[in-house]
């Protein structure tokens, strides 16, 4: 099947045998009937809605991939399987919850945080800011060193960002956010273009038994299949946004990377399909940025993101790395002109 997004969204999953139905049909079973010979066993091992699933997530990001319950057992799964001796981190940005579990591990002696890691660990674009990576040369100085890199892709979802194409060795999402799309499903994807790393990655999954629920599977699995569409008039909008946003007055800085003023704009450009949803923006002051957010009517409050209606937090209540000022937006599917009409409001109060 060519690299559609939209084909791969539909119908990357149609060669698994499930029935008639056009609709997936989602299985409740944790076990199977053994009177034939069959694959299915047990369903921490096998289990059909998951392997619809987990074929619709391969094909768009170009590998093999393995779901998790979570967006954080995902990069659990993968690094203890890696099992690093030195693990290296690229840029300022982490989410909290990464950077609190690598920090644990690491004191619990599972590995050292450092420069020149066998295990390079990226985000791009980085949560709050948007910080973009070079993927390609990442992968390039990771390799010549015998290293991998793991890249976390959530932000840019593989509609806007194939890292595995640009040679990444793995790559992680939270399907949580634009995958699910709804804010009704956790989950998590690691997917990889090594074959036997995939296999062992899906055996220490079963051992582990960090396998999601099927309900969260199978609201992912329906998510995905308007992905494409969604995130392409998400990075629409938040450009918009994004532009409209540099010429306020109460704004200090916008970040996104569609603006020719961030850091990461070239690189972006080059490796990046669609600049991505998510946009953060940095007022003069803690209050400044709370009393905005208390203003606010469309934006939801809430510190999830990549679903179909717009959010807005302050990010240093979730991370105490963010600016002191700075507001996280994650871009839904309501019109622009409603969206920018709602920050006006409360920008000048």
């Amino acid at each position: 099947m060519q690299h559609d997004p939209f084909l791969l969204a539909l119908h990357a999953d149609r060669e698994i045998d499930d029935g008639p139905d056009i609709a997936p049909p989602i299985h409740m079973t944790t076990t199977y009937d053994q009177t034939e010979q069959q694959d299915l066993v047990y369903a921490r091992k096998q289990h059909r809605t998951r392997e619809r699933l987990e074929a619709v997530l391969g094909a768009l990001d170009g590998g093999r991939a393995v779901a998790y319950p979570s967006g954080m057992a995902a990069i659990a799964g993968v690094l203890r399987l890696l099992r690093p001796d030195r693990l290296t981190l690229i840029g300022e940005d982490l989410y909290p919850g990464t950077r609190e579990f690598l920090e644990a591990e690491a004191s619990a002696g599972m590995w050292q945080l450092g420069k020149e890691g066998d295990v390079v660990f990226v985000e791009t674009p980085s949560n709050p800011r948007c910080i973009v990576t070079d993927v390609e040369e990442a992968a390039r100085e990771a390799h010549r060193r015998g290293a991998r890199l793991v890249v976390d892709s959530t932000f840019a979802t593989p509609i806007a960002l194939r890292p595995l194409d640009l040679g990444a060795d793995v790559v992680v999402h939270s399907t949580t956010k634009y995958a699910a799309g709804h804010s009704d499903a956790l989950g998590g994807v690691a997917v990889t273009a090594d074959a036997e790393l995939a296999a062992s990655l899906r055996a220490a999954r079963t051992r582990d038994g960090a396998v999601p629920g099927v309900l969260e599977t199978w609201l992912t699995l329906r998510g995905l299949r308007t992905l494409p569409l969604r995130v392409e008039r998400q990075s629409e909008t938040a450009t918009i946004v994004a532009a409209w946003l540099t010429d306020r007055p109460e704004v200090i800085r916008v970040w996104h990377p569609s603006l020719t003023e961030h850091p990461g704009h070239a690189i972006a450009g080059r490796q990046m399909r669609l600049p991505g949803g998510m946009l953060s923006f940095e007022m003069g002051s803690a209050e400044a940025a709370v009393e905005t957010l208390s203003r606010l009517s469309v934006f939801r409050r809430g510190t999830s993101l990549g679903a179909v209606e717009s959010l807005a937090e302050h990010r240093r209540r979730a991370d105490p790395r963010a600016p002191a000022g700075l507001i996280r937006l994650s871009i839904g599917l309501e019109p622009p002109a409603a969206l920018i009409a709602d920050l006006e409001g409360a920008l000048t109060g």
